[in-house]
């Protein structure tokens, strides 16, 4: 099945006018007569609809529902004052009993093409379906058509019957409207639900459609955006560990990252809509992403800076942090860049794929601290000590999702300090000697303390696992 998001050229049978005069003039054509009451009627409407004063509008008459008609296919600046209520349909139909033939074809074409404008599409759609029965046009069907779940409907008939979404559009002879707000947004909705039906965990580029800002922002249904539906199949289908960077980036991308605090716009928009289940699942692949950030900043910083003793190091570092990821061990993760480090992210990746970080103000050293499962780590980048804590008091600010700008001294040799005085200082801390394994053994130590039950042959490479047990044994 092929798949195309690209608007589609359509053409309106209206006129868009350049002045009033040559409004007044296609009025009197559609009107049938230069009626003076009609061109008054139609100056009335037009001035209040340039002032944003719609709300003053009142239907008094048929030349107002006539001069009411030509508007809502008129200039799209003017479409957007209008608003459609239910009590100004009251008045439209005690007004003209029997129904205007051009009040109810404009009015379907408002809907088609300013979905998005109308506040009340179920009683907008609802009287359309009423009129247009009553004079022998409805098709069947419309009554699911012409509502706020109309999109919805729309789309999903098409899976249904199992076209592509193009024969949809011409089977109800919509081409017309191909680029108006609701056969815009059913085709959102549409692509959206055939990632049901994408190989899991793979490529592929329904999930750079799906996550542009225009596609998961559309509505969905009275309760949800489209965006939501994205985030929980992509999230549901895609395994725990080891997800493919396209899937994460496409959620990334909708949502961003969900460690931030409940309060925040993005939390309340996006992630409160799902399962803690759904964001923990997402927290454990960005977890894994700032181990994946940090590594990079060191690996880079070591190259360009040609320190052959971080160059040498930087694979058994590697090996640890990855390895303590994949045990299972690491539940939760705050990255800190310096400035060098965020250049270098910025440089190879887009804005919309990276994660939360926080920044380190001094110097060249990023730190990256993790929850463990039964205590915590902090480590900075370079030459730094690995720190371990058993408990850490609530103030820590590792422990905060606010975005921070902290000092390389205030997330370690500072933490400590400052969690000394609630009893909750290091466990252990130390730099990372290579010398016969010396920092992992100490690390492992430090870890097992702290009820963790990590093996060496977890974070260790394949050949340095086989030196460490002529060394010290099976571990």
């Amino acid at each position: 099945m092929k798949f195309f998001l690209s608007d589609e050229a359509y053409k309106k049978n209206i006129k868009i006018m350049d002045s009033l005069t040559l409004e007044q003039k296609s009025i009197a054509r559609k009107a049938g007569t230069g009626n003076p009451l009609f061109e008054a009627a139609w100056k009335k409407l037009h001035t209040l609809l340039q002032q944003n004063r719609f709300k003053d509008f009142n239907i008094e008459d048929r030349f107002d529902i006539r001069a009411l008609s030509v508007a809502l296919t008129g200039d799209m600046k003017l479409r957007h004052g209008i608003d459609i209520s239910s009590a100004l349909l009251i008045k439209v139909s005690k007004i003209i009993p029997h129904g205007s033939n051009l009040f109810i074809e404009s009015l379907l074409q408002f809907f088609l093409s300013d979905f998005n404008l109308i506040k009340d599409p179920n009683a907008v759609g609802a009287w359309l379906s009423q009129e247009r029965q009553r004079k022998g046009l409805n098709k069947g069907l419309e009554v699911k058509i012409f509502c706020s779940d109309g999109p919805t409907f729309f789309a999903q008939q098409a899976i249904k019957r199992n076209i592509n979404f193009e024969a949809q559009v011409h089977s109800w002879g919509l081409d017309a409207y191909a680029s108006g707000d609701f056969i815009k947004q059913a085709k959102s909705i549409y692509f959206v639900e055939q990632l049901q039906k994408i190989p899991v965990n793979e490529p592929h580029k329904l999930l750079e459609e799906v996550s542009k800002q225009v596609i998961a922002e559309g509505r969905y249904d009275a309760d949800d955006l489209v965006g939501h539906v994205a985030l929980r199949i992509l999230i549901d289908r895609a395994p725990s560990k080891n997800v493919h960077d396209s899937w994460r980036d496409a959620v990334i991308a909708i949502a961003g990252d969900p460690r931030v605090p409940r309060s925040h716009a993005r939390y309340i928009k996006w992630w409160s809509q799902l399962t803690s289940q759904q964001i923990k699942k997402v927290q454990g692949w960005l977890s894994k992403l700032d181990l994946k950030l940090f590594l990079e900043a060191l690996e880079d910083y070591s190259i360009s800076s040609r320190d052959d003793a971080m160059m040498r190091m930087f694979p058994s570092r590697k090996h640890f942090l990855e390895g303590l990821h994949e045990s299972g061990a690491i539940v939760h993760t705050k990255l800190y860049l310096s400035k060098k480090a965020l250049f270098y992210v910025k440089r190879h990746y887009k804005a919309e794929h990276i994660p939360e970080y926080s920044i380190v103000e001094d110097g060249d050293i990023s730190v990256i601290y993790a929850e463990l499962s039964n205590g915590h780590m902090v480590e900075g980048s370079h030459n730094c000590q690995i720190w371990f804590y058993k408990k850490l008091h609530e103030s820590a600010p590792v422990l905060q999702f606010d975005k921070q700008k902290k000092t390389y001294r205030s997330l370690t040799l500072g933490l400590n300090e400052q969690m000394y005085r609630y009893g909750c200082e290091a466990s252990d801390h130390f730099s990372h000697s290579p010398a016969n394994f010396s920092w992992q053994r100490r690390a492992l130590e430090a870890l097992n303390k702290m009820g963790l039950k990590i093996r060496a042959s977890d974070v260790l490479s394949g050949t340095d696992y086989n030196q460490y047990k002529r060394l010290y044994g099976v571990s």
